[in-house]
C-alpha cells in the first residue's frame, strides 16, 4: 500500500474513532458517567454476561484504586445504569449487573461502532 493510501486509511480510522466517541458522549454526557473507567465497568459487565460480586465489578476499573472504583460503581448504581442485588449465597455480599436499558444501549452502540469501522476500513 502506498504511503498516501496508508495515510488515508488511517485518517478514515481516526474519523470513525471520533464519530464513535461522539456517540458514546451523546448518550452518557448528561449522566456524567462517561470517562474511560465507566467504559471499563460497563463493557466488563457486558462481556461477563452474568451477575458478578460487587468486589469483582470493581476490578473491571483497572486504572482506579479500590476506594475510587467503589465511588464510581456507587454513582452508576445511584443513577440506575447498574443494578445491585442481594447475593442469595452470602447475605453480606451484593451482586452487580447492567440495567436492562444500559445493556440494550451498549449493544446498539457496539453495532453502530462496528459499522463505523467497517465503513471506514472498506472505503
Amino acid at each position: 500500500m502506498k504511503a498516501k493510501d496508508k495515510h488515508q486509511q488511517r485518517l478514515r480510522f481516526v474519523q470513525a474513532l471520533n464519530r464513535m466517541d461522539a456517540a458514546w458522549m451523546k448518550f452518557l454526557q448528561d449522566k456524567d458517567v462517561y470517562d474511560i473507567n465507566y467504559s471499563d465497568l460497563y463493557t466488563g459487565l457486558w462481556a461477563k454476561q452474568e451477575l458478578v460480586r460487587k468486589q469483582e465489578a470493581l476490578l473491571f476499573m483497572r486504572h482506579l484504586g479500590p476506594q475510587t472504583a467503589k465511588k464510581y460503581l456507587d454513582k452508576a448504581i445511584s443513577i440506575g445504569l447498574i443494578i445491585e442485588l442481594p447475593d442469595p449465597s452470602d447475605g453480606r455480599a451484593k451482586l452487580i449487573a447492567l440495567s436492562p436499558e444500559l445493556k440494550i444501549w451498549l449493544e446498539e452502540f457496539f453495532d453502530h461502532a462496528v459499522e463505523l469501522f467497517r465503513e471506514a476500513l472498506n472505503e
